[in-house]
Formats: structure tokens, C-alpha cells, sequence
């Protein structure tokens, strides 16, 4: 995973482009939190869990909690949806083991609050009741866009559970539902940023599209027997090889609201 796909780097940039984006606040930590796994105190880990609780309180409850890289977002309710300050203890473990699970594993240096959004969803499906809503998936290339399509596909609930059994028809209608909007938000987005990359767009309750996350398109997930999916992913190779002087930029540009825990 390059450092182009932390939140750090990518959500500046979006966020200068004033298409609608979740309130986000970022939190960095150098905790060493691999103790916890093995059942034993990890030093500061105590403090880091106080600290953003009070941060969660002065944010707003409920909100979306996920690392820099990750939101382990099919766990939801013991992961990235926290409802009240006393459940946040959990949250953070159970993203804890999941970054420590990835293949390869996932740092936990920065963690971010998101506002929750009240999204257009249709039903809800894996182990951890998560919300299927109304999204799609933009690719860009160096200010154009490449293709689009809907996020979710029929084979991502084939085999888990699901709330309604007429899930198929729910996911067909809500997948060929237009979104015209989305083209030009689409292309503010692409006039920013270099390379290729993946726009994960989410409709509000109130109709609202809101941009709701970013990666480079080689390690984004493509509609299966899109032209462009083996394209992108070669395309990818050389974004990444600066990713770590876009990681300084970031560095020395960054939000206002950041802060260490």
C-alpha cells in the first residue's frame, strides 16, 4: 500500500476542490499498539483511547472512525459506525487486529473521525449488518475521467448474509439509477490530482453526492471485464514511485484539523 492512499495525502486535496466531503478530522499517534494482540498493556495505548474519546465527544456522535488506510467497514458496528463514547474502546480495537490481519499489515499511525452521514441505503448484508447505500466508482487519469461504475456488484453478497432475500432486484434498480451530477463533481476532483485514481461517490438521504473516499486505481477494485481494468493498474506504476515526495508536500501542507494524540 503506498503512502499516496492515506487519507493525509489524498483528502487536502479533495477537500480544495469544495465538492461535498464528510467533516473530517485527523488524529496521528507513534503508539506501538501490537501488545494489545498478545493480551498484554501496550505503553500510551491508554492515553491514545482517553484522548479520542474526549475528540469523539468535542466531534459529535455517531460518527465513522477508520484508520488513515482502512475502515474494516464489513464489521461496521464493531468497527467504523461508533455510536456512543463508551463503545469506541471496541471500534478501536477490532481495527486494531484487522490492520494487524491485512496482508501485508496496515499501519495505525493515523486515525480519523468522520461525520456520519445519513446515506440513501437500500439494505444491509455482512456479518456486521453494514448499510449497503447508493454509491459509485469513478476512475481518473490526469484531469479526465476514464470510466465509471456502480460500487457494489451482484457477487459481493452472493455467499454472506443479507436483511431482505429480494436483495438482487434492490441492487439492480438502485445500480441503474443515473447520476448526471457526478460528471462534473467527477471532474474537479481529476483536475487536482495526477496519476490514475479510484472516486467512491455516496448519495445522501436529501440527494446530496458526497466523496467519501480515495485510492490509487491499481490497488482499487474494477468492475470486472471493464477494457480499462488491466490499464490502470499499469498506470499506477509510476504515481507511485513518488509517492513519498507527495507524502512530504502533504506534510508540509496540512489541514488545520489535525491533531496528535
Amino acid at each position: 500500500m503506498t503512502p499516496s492512499n492515506y487519507l493525509r495525502y489524498w483528502f487536502p486535496k479533495l477537500q480544495s476542490t469544495d465538492v461535498p466531503v464528510p467533516r473530517t478530522k485527523i488524529i496521528k499517534t507513534d503508539v506501538d499498539f501490537w501488545p494489545l494482540l498478545d493480551g498484554k498493556e501496550a505503553s500510551g495505548a491508554h492515553e491514545f483511547l482517553e484522548g479520542i474519546k474526549e475528540e469523539a465527544s468535542d466531534f459529535g456522535l455517531p460518527l465513522f472512525l477508520r484508520t488513515g488506510l482502512t475502515s474494516a467497514k464489513h464489521s461496521w458496528k464493531n468497527s467504523c459506525y461508533v455510536e456512543t463514547v463508551e463503545s469506541l474502546g471496541r471500534n478501536v480495537f477490532e481495527l486494531i487486529e484487522y490492520s494487524a490481519m491485512a496482508m501485508p499489515c496496515l499501519p495505525w499511525d493515523e486515525w480519523v473521525l468522520r461525520e456520519f452521514l445519513e446515506l440513501d441505503t437500500r439494505f444491509t448484508a455482512f456479518h456486521g449488518g453494514m448499510p449497503i447505500n447508493n454509491e459509485r466508482r469513478y476512475f481518473i487519469e490526469n484531469g479526465e475521467i476514464v470510466c465509471r461504475h456502480p460500487y457494489w456488484p451482484p457477487d459481493a453478497f452472493e455467499t454472506t448474509r443479507t436483511s431482505t432475500e429480494d436483495w438482487r432486484e434492490i441492487l439492480e434498480e438502485m445500480n441503474s439509477e443515473e447520476a448526471p451530477e457526478l460528471e462534473e463533481l467527477t471532474l474537479r476532483v481529476a483536475s487536482v490530482f495526477n496519476g490514475g485514481w479510484s472516486v467512491d461517490w455516496a448519495k445522501s438521504k436529501t440527494g446530496v453526492w458526497y466523496a467519501i473516499d480515495m485510492a490509487m486505481a491499481g490497488d482499487s477494485y474494477h468492475w470486472r471485464g471493464c477494457p480499462n481494468e488491466d490499464k490502470l493498474w499499469l498506470r499506477n506504476v509510476t504515481i507511485s514511485e513518488t509517492a513519498t515526495t507527495q507524502d512530504h508536500i502533504y506534510e508540509e501542507n496540512r489541514d488545520e484539523e489535525t491533531d496528535t494524540v
